[in-house]
C-alpha cells in the first residue's frame, strides 16, 4: 500500500486548506478548514504507512469537529474534552506503536506532543490568542515529518502551515494594532 506519489498528492490538498484556515477572521470556519486539512494528511499518511499519525489525526478530526460543534453554538468547549482528546491521542500512541507494532522512536514523542498540545489550543476561543499558542505543535510536526522521512511536500506542507500561521499573526493581528496606533498618532 506505499506509494509515495500519493501521499504527496494529498499532502499537498491538505496543504492547500489548512494555510487558507490561518487567514479566517471566523474560528468555525478555521475549524472546518482544518478538519478538512487534516482529512487529507491522514490519507497523505496512509500511503506511507505511518499509522500512529494516522490515528492521532483521526483523534485531532474528532477534536476539530467536537469544538466546532461547540463554536456553532458559540458555547466555550469545557476543559474536560481537551483531556479527553489528550488521553485519546496517548493511548492512540500507545496501542498502535508499542503495543501492536513495537515500533516507537524518539520522532513519535514530538508528534505525540504536537498532537496532545492541538488538543488544548483548539480549545482557544480567540482566534488570535490560538494562533500564536499553534506555532508550537506545527513546529513540533515540521521535526516530526523530517525525523520519519515523511514525503517532501508533508514536510514542506507542515512548512507553508508554520509560516502561514506567521504571516496570519501579522497581518490579522500585528499589523491592525501597528496601523491603529499610527492612525490614532496622526489624528
Amino acid at each position: 500500500m506505499y506509494d509515495y506519489t500519493l501521499s504527496f498528492v494529498l499532502g499537498l490538498i491538505s496543504m492547500g486548506w489548512v494555510v487558507i484556515s490561518y487567514f479566517t477572521d471566523k474560528k468555525k470556519l478555521y475549524l472546518i478548514l482544518q478538519a478538512i486539512g487534516i482529512i487529507f494528511l491522514i490519507l497523505s499518511y496512509l500511503f506511507i504507512s505511518k499509522f500512529f499519525a494516522m490515528i492521532g489525526l483521526g483523534v485531532g478530526l474528532a477534536r476539530a469537529v467536537t469544538f466546532f460543534v461547540y463554536e456553532n453554538k458559540n458555547k466555550p468547549a469545557p476543559s474536560w474534552l481537551s483531556f479527553l482528546f489528550a488521553g485519546l491521542t496517548v493511548l492512540a500512541y500507545v496501542l498502535v506503536n508499542v503495543v501492536i507494532l513495537q515500533d516507537y522512536a524518539i520522532w513519535d514523542v514530538l508528534y505525540l506532543t504536537a498532537l496532545v498540545f492541538y488538543a488544548f489550543t483548539f480549545r482557544i476561543r480567540n482566534l488570535s490568542v490560538m494562533r500564536l499558542v499553534t506555532i508550537i505543535p506545527t513546529g513540533l510536526s515540521v521535526f516530526y515529518g523530517f525525523g520519519v522521512g515523511a514525503t517532501a511536500f508533508v514536510i514542506v506542507a507542515y512548512i507553508f502551515e508554520f509560516s502561514a500561521n506567521l504571516l496570519a499573526i501579522f497581518q490579522q493581528d500585528i499589523l491592525p494594532k501597528y496601523k491603529s496606533k499610527t492612525q490614532q498618532k496622526n489624528d
